[in-house]
């Protein structure tokens, strides 16, 4: 969920997000397994007005709540074939290889029918006070010259003082240094049976790169599936927010779709999340970066909507710059564009420790304005501890 940021000797993808030039977003290289693609949003195409561009910032989230609805049977997929249109070799990994599914070439292929909410089902994980952690945290692949990860499962002591209701972790990445489905599940369990045990829910998220939707739901089974002493992620999160493998963004779309259908079908009746770039960014500062982004055909798809309303990638002269506008014009947005005036949003905010307190008093009055069932500042590390105190204000 979330954009990027740049954290101290790391590069990150929503995540770590480099300002390129006068560009938005930064995104990894897709040649090579990026350096920082954990809730990723890159601005690549657009310079953009000055009065909307960032400096360059450092920043990455997502659910079903219940262990015991996240059983639903694995999609099944058959043996990779020999020749494929993927832009680029599909990642190491440890597991077999799988096909390639290829969603329809053309977005009028796609039937399209009324805007009608998803069911009822259980958002209480979403409620309250959150924070992310990303693989740039945990995983000691992803440290510099070998330092010990940051973040440890006795983190979560850290977070329980703190407040923080729902923790959104990186569980998986598409990346030759996490070759398996999860990233170090054997670091996963202790921190999910932490978390759990200091009251704190935790919901999985990934950053789906669409050039193999096999693989990207391979990924979100195995997160859905995942298990440590009986206990398995409260929820699951869809980051959605890469381009750089599909650049047409026709298509791109098309195969956002499938993704979320094959999603949500997995997930039987399971709370799933999306995590979307915000409404403003792609609509306004950056129109070229996902035109005709599908809100309406996702709309019935997602229970949870987390626009990442990182006002920070603002610059100081921008009027989103402003972390109340920022967050209510996304949030209000989100719900426009879905067609859904009562979809259930907790935003993202921040990011990387670039935010005063007044900045998060405004993003808590705008979670509470716009009956949001929450928020979180992306990320923990970069959060200061004494800002929680104004934090835990948020609705939940």
């Amino acid at each position: 969920m979330r954009a990027f940021a740049m954290k101290p000797g790391v590069a990150k993808p929503l995540l770590a997000a480099v300002l390129v030039g006068a560009a938005t977003w930064v995104g990894a290289t897709p040649a090579t397994p990026p350096a920082a693609d954990s809730m990723q949003v890159a601005a690549i195409e657009l310079p953009i007005a000055a009065s909307s561009t960032t400096a360059p910032s450092t920043t990455t989230t997502t659910a079903a709540p219940t262990t015991t609805s996240m059983t639903a049977a694995p999609a099944t997929t058959a043996p990779r074939p020999t020749t494929t249109t993927a832009i680029r070799p599909a990642p190491v990994t440890t597991t077999t290889a799988q096909s390639i599914t290829r969603a329809p070439v053309s977005a009028a292929q796609v039937v399209l029918g009324p805007v009608t909410p998803p069911p009822p089902r259980d958002i209480s994980v979403y409620r309250g006070l959150g924070t992310w952690v990303d693989a740039y945290d945990f995983s000691p692949q992803y440290q510099p010259n070998g330092a010990p990860p940051p973040v440890t499962p006795e983190s979560m002591d850290d977070l329980a003082a703190a407040g923080v209701k729902t923790l959104y972790l990186q569980a998986a990445k598409d990346d030759i240094r996490s070759p398996g489905d999860l990233v170090n599940p054997e670091i996963l369990g202790p921190m999910l049976n932490r978390a759990h045990a200091r009251g704190i829910k935790v919901v999985a998220w990934y950053l789906p790169k669409f050039y193999d939707l096999d693989s990207d739901m391979r990924r979100f089974v195995a997160m859905r599936d995942f298990r440590a002493n009986g206990e398995g992620f409260d929820g699951i999160g869809n980051d959605i927010e890469w381009t750089r493998d599909v650049p047409n963004h026709a298509e791109r779309s098309v195969r956002l779709i499938e993704l979320s259908r094959r999603l949500r079908a997995a997930m039987g009746s399971a709370t799933v999340s999306a995590i979307p770039l915000p409404p403003v960014l792609i609509e306004t500062i950056n129109p070229k970066y996902w035109p005709g982004f599908p809100w309406r055909e996702l709309a019935p798809l997602y229970d949870v909507w987390m626009p990442m309303s990182y006002w920070t990638f603002r610059s100081k002269s921008s009027p989103y710059r402003d972390a109340y506008r920022y967050t209510a014009e996304n949030v209000q947005r989100t719900r426009t564009n879905l067609g859904l005036p009562n979809a259930v949003v907790h935003p993202a905010g921040g990011t990387d420790n670039k935010s005063n307190d007044d900045d998060y008093r405004g993003f808590v009055r705008a979670c509470i304005d716009t009956g949001s069932v929450g928020g979180s500042i992306y990320d923990w590390r970069t959060t200061p501890m004494g800002s929680y105190a104004i934090l835990r204000g948020v609705p939940g």
